[in-house]
């Protein structure tokens, strides 16, 4: 079944549709103010890095970098006034940082939010693609995704997430997937697989798909719980952080049959408060890049983006055992402040085996970004 398809009996209450919030269910994060957001133009995945798209008080809010230059579209910046000039056909539309109102041809237009600028970038209310530059835009609130299509445009071939699909310039293990993505680069799908790999056991996401022990309907419900329980475990503020709440909502989203666990979320976030402990950052996992190791469980690869903004002492910083036992235990710190960006094989796993596991199956309790992983500093 596809999940994705642009057809116009799809496109249905734009208006409506796009403010709308794309919500999660983080009552435990609360510090965080924002949820990040995929947005899929003409099948290309916006990449998780600064200018992320966000959803914030029901309004999802791209970077206007995402449509510059596209959708018949001319603009200019003025710095002085901080107002972004779109010149569409006889359309001419006046963008002021700070305001949620736009000129159209001169007639004040409501956005639904404000204008504003964060990490660098000049962010945009979707109602502005879709009400004032007429393109097609579909919601898919299970995975918490935009797709943004120019009318009348062909794709060619997409997968079942309405991404574009690529021929050329392949991996070299490129056989080891269903498919390979035009917006994914070589590097993500030539990272080594997880050091807890038994070969004899293990199976690529190319034959889990062939197969059917995966299918696209339950990845993505997958996807919904990883992005769940990570927005959970990235965004904590020792101002703001409840412990109780935080360590029921970690352990709902977690595959993990003992109770005791909810304690030490719990003893966690207790530390967090002590500890004077900020963190912020999201992951974006890829439902195309999994693989059974043989453990098991599965691995999702997910791109992952956090900063930690703020503690006392390095130590515990992060809801991760490998981070706890291994990583500040080598003397690999990581710089306060600092953007980190990567690669990590994410485990998810249930304990439930009657029916279809991808019904229940969510974060393994020992998930981790620095198990099997890539990371880069951002300059």
């Amino acid at each position: 079944m596809k999940l994705f398809s642009i057809s116009k009996s799809l496109i249905i209450g734009m208006s409506v549709m796009v403010s709308m919030a794309l919500t999660m269910n983080t009552a435990g994060a609360e510090g965080a103010s924002s949820q990040a957001v995929s947005v899929i133009f003409d099948g290309i995945k916006s990449p998780l890095a600064a200018g992320y798209p966000y959803a914030e008080n029901g309004i999802t809010m791209i970077p206007f970098r995402i449509i510059s230059g596209k959708l018949g579209t001319q603009s200019s910046w003025n710095a002085a006034a901080k107002a972004l000039t779109l010149k569409q056909k006889e359309n001419n539309i006046i963008l002021t940082v700070g305001s949620s109102y736009a000129k159209v041809n001169g007639v004040p237009t409501a956005l639904g939010a404000k204008v504003v600028q964060k990490d660098g970038m000049t962010m945009i209310p979707l109602t502005v693609v879709s009400d004032l530059l007429g393109a097609e835009v579909e919601v898919d609130e299970l995975i918490q995704s935009v797709h943004i299509h120019t009318p009348g445009k062909e794709l060619g071939k997409l997968d079942d997430f309405g991404r574009k699909i690529r021929t050329t310039n392949l991996p070299k293990n490129y056989k080891d997937y269903p498919y390979i993505l035009e917006d994914i680069p070589n590097e993500m799908y030539e990272m080594k697989n997880t050091i807890n790999y038994i070969v004899k056991r293990a199976d690529t996401g190319a034959n889990l798909y062939a197969i059917k022990r995966v299918t696209s309907e339950g990845i993505a419900k997958v996807i919904n719980r990883m992005n769940i329980g990570y927005n959970l475990r990235l965004n904590v503020d020792y101002k703001t952080i409840n412990p109780v709440e935080f360590a029921r909502e970690v352990f709902k989203y977690e595959n993990q049959s003992v109770s005791v666990r909810e304690n030490y979320i719990r003893e966690y976030a207790e530390w967090v408060k002590k500890n004077r402990i900020q963190i912020e950052g999201s992951i974006d996992p890829e439902p195309s890049v999994i693989y059974a190791p043989g453990t098991g469980d599965f691995r999702v690869r997910s791109k992952f983006r956090f900063r930690i903004n703020s503690f006392t002492e390095y130590k515990d910083l992060m809801l991760d055992e490998y981070f706890s036992t291994t990583h500040y235990k080598n003397n690999e710190r990581l710089k306060k402040g600092v953007w980190y960006e990567g690669y990590a094989d994410i485990a998810v796993s249930t304990n439930y085996y009657n029916g279809d596991p991808f019904n229940h199956m969510t974060v393994d309790a020992l998930s981790s970004l620095f198990e099997n992983s890539i990371m880069y500093e951002v300059k």
